[in-house]
């Protein structure tokens, strides 16, 4: 029994397939199949009932499962404290962000990691906050940026700023500065998807101030904010966003940005962890540089 059949087996039982857990570790899944038989093998056990749609642990499967996660972590614990001793960081960082910090706080971020500790390399995702949350409960991912604070005890959460929320349109359209509820409503908008942080953000907002989302016009959802940014240019409508995305928005001289009279929308960008999960030493620095970064207390 080895560190990489238990790495295959864990993601076997939280993918319920070998295919996905292969593209999951990065190996064939032929490689994955002969891990598990290694594994099973040494521990004369079935742990999977393989059917042909998916796989299911079996009874075995499943106790073995809590010893397989605590073996991973016990090997990481260890990694990261030989790790310490000459400050050796390297290696690969696995990190998810959602459209809003990924397009804008996290090149930044990665770039100083990458200039304090040259070794290491990246793999950044974007994905809706929704799915960062379950690939950190499922503990398929170490470190996720998100535009929504998680309350569950299963997460760790830190807030590294505040985001504000504003209107965007196309200059052709001749918006004023400020905009009334009145005026808003009248707009065609161009609309985030429904499992994104942002539009979380702005429902709730609204709703406090009793705007009903189906109040508004929607004519167009799109779940890529290049896209959304696109469409607004065109002077299709408009839509709300991130005040940083638009600060780092290459098409920024053609757009215009607008308040919503007597309405502020503010939200907090949050780095999440799970907190059963031991953070590799990769993970671990780039924790204490966003620590350092936002003065956050770990």
């Amino acid at each position: 029994m080895d560190f990489k059949q238990i790495e295959a087996f864990i993601s076997v039982a939280k993918l319920k397939s070998f295919s996905k857990a292969a593209n999951d570790i990065f190996l064939s899944q032929p490689t994955i199949s002969s891990h598990i038989s290694s594994l099973e093998k040494d521990l004369n056990v079935q742990l999977f009932d393989r059917t042909s749609k998916e796989v299911n642990l079996t009874p075995a499967g499943e106790s073995f499962l809590e010893y397989a996660i605590d073996i991973i972590n016990i090997r990481n614990n260890a990694v990261s404290n030989i790790s310490c001793f000459n400050n050796n960081i390297c290696g690969r960082l696995s990190l998810l962000a959602s459209t809003t910090p990924c397009n804008s706080i996290v090149p930044k971020l990665v770039l100083k990691f990458s200039d304090k500790y040259p070794e290491t390399t990246f793999d950044v995702k974007e994905l809706s906050s929704g799915n960062i949350v379950k690939n950190i409960l499922n503990l398929n991912d170490e470190l996720g940026i998100i535009g929504t604070y998680i309350e569950d005890d299963k997460i760790k959460t830190y807030k590294l700023l505040e985001d504000e929320l504003v209107v965007i349109s196309s200059k052709s359209l001749n918006l004023p500065d400020i905009i009334d509820v009145d005026t808003l409503k009248k707009q065609k908008f161009i609309m985030r998807e429904k499992s994104s942080a942002t539009r979380a953000t702005m429902e709730s907002e609204f709703k406090k101030y009793g705007i009903n989302l189906n109040s508004l016009n929607v004519i167009c959802e799109v779940n890529n904010i290049d896209t959304l940014i696109q469409f607004v240019n065109t002077g299709m409508g408009i839509s709300i966003v991130s005040k940083k995305i638009f600060e780092n928005c290459s098409n920024s001289n053609k757009l215009k940005i607008s308040k919503i009279k007597d309405i502020n929308i503010n939200r907090g960008i949050y780095l999440i962890i799970n907190s059963k999960r031991t953070l590799t030493p990769c993970g671990k620095a780039f924790l204490k540089l966003c620590a350092d970064e936002y003065n956050l207390k770990l």
